[in-house]
């Protein structure tokens, strides 16, 4: 697997895991969520478990949703080394 590829599905891992603490903490549903995002559960779910990428309008329906930043949601990469 090529090495920039690894980078980016752990980003997008970090991503769905950051969105889920967001969201648990905020006692929102995943289907709610699915719902504010305009996707289905099965493409949400697939989102939230870094195994398809969210959209920038996607996540940023859910940082409204959630009451948080885009920074907040994405932050977590800065720190990512690839």
């Amino acid at each position: 697997m090529p090495r920039s590829f690894r980078g980016h599905r752990r980003v997008d891992i970090l991503i769905g895991q950051r969105i889920r603490l967001f969201r648990h903490a905020s006692g929102i549903s995943a289907e709610d969520m699915a719902r504010v995002s305009g996707l289905d559960i099965g493409e949400y779910a697939s989102r939230e478990l870094g195994e398809a990428r969210f959209k920038s309008c996607e996540l940023y329906e859910i940082g409204k949703a959630l009451k948080v930043r885009m920074t907040d949601i994405l932050g977590v990469i800065a720190n990512t080394v690839d």
